[in-house]
């Protein structure tokens, strides 16, 4: 099991969380499309991809990321260039005659309306739509014999970018005609939405929660320290890294918020420290360890935290929301109450707690993680 760190786990590198994976399918046996709730670095990009590497018996699953989806259109072009592309439609075509008349007829209207966009064609009435191809297909499409599904990641992202590109309307009309296509799919096609950034957040935001009541949320949690335990052993014992009795659980109680992400990182400092070293891990050394991981040298993975607030908020509630954890951040915990004169703070801040910056546990704001907060206390200012 290699440390990866910024990046995907996939095959032997994944810690199978056995009990998520339980649940999702449990929800989709049941017939639901699902929300998957997780703040950022929570792993489920890696849930998703274990899913579509490592199927079940009568499944097949489609990872699509819309982060960079600003459009209607664009985003069903994309659904619809990753299906055809899909071990799923290849699969379908094996196990049902009838679907391969439907594919070929699909792939043709597609490469027409690509024509249509690149003006090589003459321009004779008006072209069908991505959307409207799509959801046609995905009505007639014979699921009995196994369902597709298709995971959308980083969903509220392209959710937020159609807002701040189109408008209000633009953005409420894509939440329904996602609505449509899963109302009006087939049988046997079921999605799988997920993002960091709250969903029924920015929907409530447009008047739009409608759009959204027929979703099953699933919160991905942390590890359980049980679970943390065996992942840092693991990881430790890969690289023949040795530690005391206890130095794991110290490292734990230390890190407080148990996100794969966040152990990974110390753990790579550990690792590097112990090559350079060969000293045996004990507590001094995990305390170097973690002040270590919160410098210049891990820059790029937290910048995105900061940067993300941008592409998430408003200019002005992105401002309000970097000086409210600038705040927190230096006084390690501020009372429920302190941020009330900002204007729009109570959405901003649930933004931020979605979204994995903070928690209001305990009767006041505190940063999840240590170890970005110690970032932010160094680099997240303007």
């Amino acid at each position: 099991m290699r440390n990866i760190v910024g990046q995907t786990p996939r095959g032997t590198d994944f810690f199978k969380r056995s009990a998520i994976i339980k649940k999702i399918y449990r929800r989709l046996e049941a017939g639901n499309h699902i929300f998957l709730s997780a703040p950022r670095r929570a792993g489920k990009t890696s849930i998703m991809r274990f899913l579509e590497d490592n199927p079940q018996e009568g499944y097949a699953f489609i990872y699509i990321n819309t982060e960079d989806v600003d459009d209607l259109e664009d985003f069903f072009r994309l659904l619809s260039e990753e299906l055809l592309d899909s071990e799923a439609a290849k699969k379908m075509t094996q196990l049902v005659e009838s679907s391969k008349g439907l594919f070929a007829a699909f792939t043709e209207k597609i490469t027409k309306i690509k024509l249509w966009d690149l003006e090589v064609q003459l321009k004779q009435g008006e072209p069908s739509t991505y959307k409207d191809e799509f959801q046609d297909l995905l009505k007639k499409l014979n699921t009995r014999k196994f369902t597709i599904v298709i995971m959308l990641d980083e969903f509220p992202v392209t959710l937020e970018k159609i807002h701040k590109k189109h408008g209000e309307y633009q953005a409420v009309h894509f939440l329904h005609c996602n609505r449509a296509l899963r109302q009006e799919a087939n049988q046997g096609i079921q999605f799988i939405y997920t993002g960091s950034i709250g969903l029924a957040s920015i929907a409530s935001k447009l008047n739009a929660t409608a759009a959204l009541n027929d979703l099953n949320v699933l919160e991905i949690p942390p590890l359980s320290t049980a679970e943390a335990r065996r992942f840092t052993a693991r990881l430790l014992k890969a690289y023949n890294v040795k530690f005391e009795d206890g130095s794991i659980d110290y490292l734990l109680s230390k890190l407080q918020w148990l996100m794969p992400f966040f152990i990974q990182l110390v753990v790579q400092v550990l690792i590097d420290e112990y090559e350079t070293r060969r000293k045996t891990i004990d507590q001094k050394f995990i305390d170097q360890a973690i002040e270590k991981s919160s410098t210049h040298r891990n820059h790029l993975y937290f910048v995105n935290y900061y940067t993300r607030l941008e592409k998430s908020l408003p200019p002005e509630e992105a401002k309000v929301a970097k000086k409210i954890l600038l705040e927190i951040a230096n006084k390690t915990e501020v009372p429920l109450d302190a941020f009330e004169e900002h204007p729009h703070s109570r959405r901003i801040l649930e933004m931020l707690i979605l979204d994995g910056y903070i928690n209001n546990n305990q009767n006041a704001y505190r940063f999840n993680s240590p170890i970005l907060r110690d970032w932010w206390k160094k680099y997240g200012k303007d």
